[in-house]
């Protein structure tokens, strides 16, 4: 069984341009994302995800330099085929779908929705985000089949260029997450005592988030 993470990223978001490359401590946001994510028990490779659109060169060009192997598509807005593509290519039998624009994301959170995926035979787990869980946690784990269930009926022939399917192209969980009668669907919820703190947003969407986790990541750094 090979445990297969998918980072998606790109340099077009329009609230923040570039955001994924960013710099904090000298070091791009998307540093920290992979680097977290090398240190799960559970991940056998780790591949980021991305567009062949010009603008994610310098991305591209970084995450390769720094030694992790990146997987382009001509389509950008339907993601969901690109995972579809990338499982194809490295053989996934589980999938981890995290964001680049989440460097605080926790390899141990990772690991305990994995647990929970394995342990109860799951088509789909997720991070209980934002209900009992901070954004920029956000982890899902899905297995293989459902992906290919799913890719099967988006992107039919039939679905293809309905525009009523084009959500499920770009998020590649959404499907799913709305047929939950499809699935057996399973949720990693947070501690009661952890709900009041769930409401502070840790994913970088905009420049004030940026500098909110930049202060975090410092004093992470200084300790």
């Amino acid at each position: 069984m090979k445990v297969l993470c998918i980072v998606q990223a790109r340099m077009g978001s329009e609230r923040l341009p570039g955001k994924v490359m960013k710099e904090i401590n000298g070091k791009p946001m998307i540093s920290y994302t992979l680097n977290s994510l090398k240190k799960s028990r559970y991940i056998d490779e780790i591949i980021l995800a991305t567009s062949t659109q010009e603008i994610n060169n310098p991305l591209v060009d970084y995450v390769t330099k720094i030694g992790f192997d990146v997987f382009r598509s001509d389509n950008e807005d339907n993601v969901l085929e690109r995972y579809k593509l990338v499982s194809d290519k490295c053989n996934g039998d589980v999938i981890i779908r995290v964001t680049g624009d989440c460097p605080l994301i926790d390899p141990v959170i990772v690991d305990h929705v994995v647990t929970k995926f394995l342990m109860y035979d799951y088509d789909y787990v997720r991070l209980d985000v934002p209900n009992t869980f901070q954004r920029g946690f956000d982890v899902e784990v899905f297995s293989k089949e459902a992906l290919d269930r799913v890719y099967n009926k988006v992107c039919s022939e039939e679905n293809i260029n309905n525009s009523e399917y084009a959500p499920f192209r770009e998020h590649v969980t959404y499907y799913i997450y709305n047929h939950q009668d499809e699935f057996k669907v399973g949720f990693i919820k947070g501690e009661r005592t952890y709900f009041e703190s769930r409401k502070v947003n840790l994913s970088v969407d905009t420049e004030e988030d940026f500098n909110k986790v930049k202060i975090v990541l410092i004093e992470k750094s200084c300790k």
